[in-house]
């Protein structure tokens, strides 16, 4: 599979992700803005998990970081 392919299914995990934590949130009644302070902070979190499970310069959990095996 390209790196292409890798990266859009990485984004649309994420995506996905936010939009079932969003909601969820909002179906419990969460204030409005403490989800609009929530989300970018979830988003950071995830492309953090990303760079530490793939790919650290492309933050994408489904590139393999070749660097490791170097």
């Amino acid at each position: 599979m390209s790196k292409a392919k890798r990266q859009i299914g990485d984004q649309t995990t994420k995506g996905g992700l936010l939009g079932i934590m969003i909601y969820t949130m909002s179906r419990n009644n969460v204030d409005p803005v403490l989800i609009g302070l929530i989300v970018p902070v979830a988003a950071s979190v995830l492309a953090w998990v990303s760079t530490k499970i793939g790919d650290p310069d492309l933050a994408c959990m489904f590139i393999p970081d070749n660097k490791k095996d170097a």
